[in-house]
């Protein structure tokens, strides 16, 4: 058994995904840059990359956090609005940034939050409304 954080979360995802159907999403995060200027047009050219991992919704329709934990407790500069939700990720090729959309479950979401997991860049906490 391999103890990195991202083989970690991997295995968890599996064994959840494994035992409760419909709780592991596939997710793609898509993020858009401004790319350079054309003068000829008078744009800004726009680049699209997107990724691909998977999701687990922890809030459902609230603005609770995960277990007894707070999105305040969990994110304390930010605050909560009505729509938020908390994601947690894995599998992505790429870390999530805020602004970038998260699609899941059939829903498109825009992040608003990123919390980077004991640092590892493979594990991610979101809000996203």
């Amino acid at each position: 058994m391999s103890t990195t954080v991202a083989a970690i979360a991997a295995e968890a995802f599996d064994a959840v995904a494994e035992e409760i159907s419909g709780v592991i999403l596939s997710c793609t995060v898509t993020r858009n840059t401004q790319g350079a200027y054309d003068a000829t047009t008078g744009a800004y050219s726009e680049a699209t990359t997107t990724f691909t991992g998977r999701a687990v919704i922890a809030t459902g329709s609230t603005v609770e956090g995960v277990g007894n934990a707070k999105i305040a407790d969990l994110f304390p500069a930010y605050v909560a609005g009505p729509s938020d939700t908390v994601m947690i990720l894995e599998g992505l090729t790429s870390a999530p940034k805020e602004n970038d959309t998260i699609s899941a479950g059939g829903v498109t979401r825009t992040i608003k939050a990123v919390g980077d997991v004991v640092g590892a860049g493979t594990l991610f906490l979101v809000i996203a409304a």
